[in-house]
């Protein structure tokens, strides 16, 4: 089984019915959608797909709402216009659209802008690949910011705007983010992840939002801006999982400063025993090549050995040519440096939440490495057993045990977890019984091989995790020996 989890952001080169079904046989674990781009609504039918695709392969599929946050971006025009080093370009902020430019003027979504920025300020746009300096601005909004471009290039709508060093006043979940989450927990999204997270506050309004629905649907914080570097462990202990969204953040901080903040997410993560996902540009040739580059393997592969439980593709599949060949070369990429892969030294500590729960999952890791386990079958409500089990990085499969589909789609994110869908039984040793009867009869188990289960008490799923038990299939199939 392979232990990464593979996330692709589903847009217009994978949503068609087919190729989506390619994408998911041939390794996306969470399909993530971005609510960046077009109206809440019209995701809806994406969800649907997706889901009807889940019942046609028999098995959980996660879906990723990633919420728009208070991101900075030009507003829409036609066509891509070409910047040139030395010229002036008017932002006009406050415009939502351009019926034409020449570049000698953009739109700019947010007004307020205006008011925030201050003469010889950077200004850069499209992950930095432009970069301006502010030569005049009336410091009201909804003005007109003039600017010199120092690094040209082609740019069109809707590209992200990074201002390093200012501090923007949008609020981390504004009305856009409201209808976009409200859209997410109405079709049933897996995970929420909020965007430009810049403190622990900012995660609250969604986890309300959640709480409100009656959901536990656990939120992701994107680290893209350097507030988030200075208060990470607070933001930690808000979150459930974490991204390190390297786009934004290679432009908000110096690019090499990236590797380092990077391995700190990661490490700060794994202590906790959450998820952490790695972002941004992982192929991104293959958005327009057959092939990735040497190093871009290298930075996935990277990635995993230190520690990443997910890597994700952006561009690669939303909008590039070769959806299903950079899908199958991130698989690839996964498998060949897990198999020479040592366990990482990061651990669930006193730092991760549900604390009898993660002594319960460190026991019965130790109890499968002693008694030569091939397998561990968890039951789980929500989804904490499992997730705090697959933190210990165990070297065998991970089986999550449910009666809620939900709950199973959220551990497709949980690096080296599959799972099995098992009806709850009045005594949880029923449960589990059941469990590894059914792994048993799907080959999953084999005859004579060890299994250690890990269950709550009275009932498996529901009961709170306090019990451990060791059984083994015998040559004709049957459970025999629980101690």
């Amino acid at each position: 089984m392979r232990r990464t989890r593979i996330i692709a952001t589903i847009g217009p080169a994978s949503e068609e019915r087919s190729l989506l079904t390619q994408l998911m046989e041939s390794g996306v674990d969470v399909c993530r959608l971005n609510y960046s781009h077009g109206e809440p609504e019209t995701k809806t039918e994406l969800y649907q797909r997706i889901r009807s695709i889940e019942d046609e392969l028999g098995r959980p599929t996660c879906i990723l709402a990633d919420l728009p946050g208070p991101k900075l971006r030009l507003g829409s025009f036609p066509g891509v216009v070409m910047l040139e080093a030395g010229s002036t370009v008017e932002l006009v902020c406050g415009l939502n659209e351009m019926e034409s430019t020449d570049g000698s003027s953009l739109p700019v979504q947010y007004g307020g802008l205006s008011a925030e920025l201050k003469p010889n300020d950077p200004i850069l746009i499209a992950d930095g690949l432009i970069r301006m300096v502010v030569v005049q601005t009336p410091g009201t909004p909804n003005s007109t910011v003039t600017c010199r471009v120092e690094d040209g290039g082609p740019v069109s709508s809707r590209k992200g705007v990074n201002v390093p060093g200012t501090l923007v006043e949008l609020p981390a979940i504004g009305p856009k983010d409201e209808k976009a989450m409200a859209h997410a927990l109405e079709q049933g999204a897996d995970y929420i992840a909020v965007s430009y997270v810049r403190t622990a506050e900012d995660l609250i309004p969604a986890k309300n939002a959640v709480k409100a629905a009656s959901m536990h649907v656990p939120i992701i914080a994107k680290i893209e801006h350097p507030s988030a570097l200075v208060n990470l462990d607070s933001i930690l202990d808000v979150a459930d999982a974490v991204m390190v969204a390297r786009g934004d953040l290679g432009v908000e901080i110096p690019l090499e400063d990236v590797p380092l903040a990077q391995q700190t997410i990661i490490d700060k993560a794994l202590e906790r025993g959450m998820p952490v996902i790695v972002a941004t540009q992982m192929l991104d040739s293959m958005t327009l090549q057959p092939r990735p580059t040497r190093a871009e393997v290298s930075d996935v592969s990277t990635a995993i050995r230190h520690g990443a439980t997910g890597v994700m593709l952006s561009g690669e599949t939303a909008s590039g040519i070769y959806p299903l060949e950079t899908v199958k070369t991130m698989a690839k990429i996964a498998y060949a440096t897990e198999q020479g892969l040592a366990s990482h030294d990061q651990r669930p500590n006193a730092l991760a939440r549900f604390r009898s729960t993660r002594a319960v999952a460190h026991a019965g890791v130790e109890l499968a490495k002693e008694a030569g386990a091939t397998r561990i079958v968890v039951a789980t409500e929500h989804g904490n057993a499992p997730r705090l089990v697959s933190g210990y990085r165990p070297d065998i499969p991970v089986t999550a045990v449910s009666d809620r589909l939900r709950a199973l789609r959220r551990t497709c994110l949980l690096p080296g977890v599959d799972s099995v869908l098992v009806k709850e039984h009045e005594r949880g040793s029923q449960t589990m019984k059941e469990a590894v009867r059914l792994l048993s009869l799907q080959g999953r188990i084999g005859p004579g091989e060890r299994v250690v289960t890990i269950s709550g008490s009275p009932l498996a799923m529901r009961g709170a995790t306090s019990t451990l038990r060791l059984y083994r299939i015998d040559e004709n199939g049957e459970i025999v020996g629980s101690q």
